[in-house]
């Protein structure tokens, strides 16, 4: 119910997040998004059963699904293309320590000051990123609502946006499956309870070496090849991983640090890749092929779960490591053989005048 509540909001939102993002100024969309945020936080201090306490989560999950449409939009309407990229990279960089700092910070003051606390202290964050937002108005910024002419029609599921929900799709699900039943397999596999802790870190000194590390703005890394590419890989490494848990446990230790590591640089990097496909194929309605992506990511970490918990069930960690990585890599390149032809590896340019609504 909990997993209903959190994801399944936005996917139920999905034309409202993209009507909406399209058709308002994407800093009025963040802020009040993030207003949404800070006011669900408050009521979840008050939430007294677990209807109300359900119903609280599904609000705030909704104003959540407004933020990563409105962030896309932000930055390719204010952005000129060659700056965009830098700026994915810090998104994501952000992102990355954002994963791993904020539960450490949360739970450790948490455990010092109490629940109530640590709730305030995320109230007071969110009251923070509102007025920094409000703080990064330039001229560029639209300050009215701009009705985009293309968005009139709804984000239909072909040309580019289709095979890039595919991979995506698939990707998420591949890691959503097992990422309840890791721990598990680790206890059961009889690693001590630190290899968790190690292989996060591991994952998350990754994401941020992947952030920080430069991305090419060749026409060939905006294309299709740029984002199923460290998809494929990130399957390779499930596959590699699957093996490593038939080593002994001291050997593993090491081998599975550096999976995750290897794991964390490319997921970076996927992400990055994926929010370029997206700035250069849908410069006229990012918001919209934002909002179906958000859609299918979430529906895949909503459902992958219950496969991955049959597969634990029945299956040992490798078996399950190896099915995962091999079925992936097989329906990626079935994906890119079938819808290659599809999507235009070169997207023209487009003049700032046409960028900024």
């Amino acid at each position: 119910m909990l997993s209903a509540a959190l994801l399944l909001p936005s996917v139920l939102l999905t034309r409202v997040i993209e009507r909406v993002v399209s058709y308002c100024p994407s800093l009025v969309v963040i802020v009040v998004a993030l207003g949404g945020t800070f006011c669900t936080t408050v009521s979840l201090m008050h939430a007294g059963n677990l209807v109300v306490f359900l119903a609280v989560i599904g609000l705030k999950s909704a104003a959540l699904g407004f933020v990563d449409p409105a962030e896309m939009r932000y930055v390719t309407s204010t952005l000129k293309d060659e700056q965009q990229t830098d700026a994915f990279r810090m998104l994501s960089l952000a992102q990355s320590i954002a994963k791993v700092a904020a539960p450490a910070a949360g739970a450790a003051y948490a455990a010092w000051a109490g629940n109530d606390h640590a709730m305030q202290l995320s109230m007071i964050l969110i009251a923070a990123a509102m007025g920094l937002m409000l703080l990064s108005t330039s001229g560029q910024v639209e300050t009215r609502c701009a009705k985009v002419k293309s968005v009139a029609v709804k984000t239909r599921l072909d040309g580019p946006l289709l095979p890039l929900l595919c991979c995506m799709t698939l990707t998420v699900a591949m890691s959503a499956a097992i990422n309840n039943q890791f721990p598990l397999m680790l206890r059961e596999r009889g690693f001590d309870a630190s290899v968790l802790g190690l292989l996060v870190s591991c994952a998350a000194l990754g994401g941020v070496s992947g952030s920080l590390l430069p991305v090419r703005e060749q026409s060939d890394q905006t294309g299709l090849s740029s984002v199923f590419a460290p998809a494929i890989l990130s399957a390779g490494i499930f596959v590699v991983i699957g093996a490593i848990f038939r080593l002994p446990l001291y050997p593993a230790h090491f081998l599975l640090g550096g999976a995750f590591l290897i794991t964390g640089l490319v997921g970076a990097r996927l992400r990055i890749r994926c929010r370029m496909y997206l700035a250069r194929h849908f410069p006229s309605n990012v918001a919209g092929a934002s909002a179906t992506l958000q859609s299918g990511t979430m529906l895949a970490q909503f459902l992958a779960p219950c496969g991955g918990a049959v597969l634990t069930t029945y299956l040992t960690a490798s078996i399950v490591f190896l099915i995962l990585g091999v079925t992936t890599a097989i329906g990626l390149g079935s994906v890119c053989v079938v819808l290659h032809r599809r999507v235009p590896e070169q997207i023209p340019r487009m003049a700032a005048t046409e960028r900024i609504d």
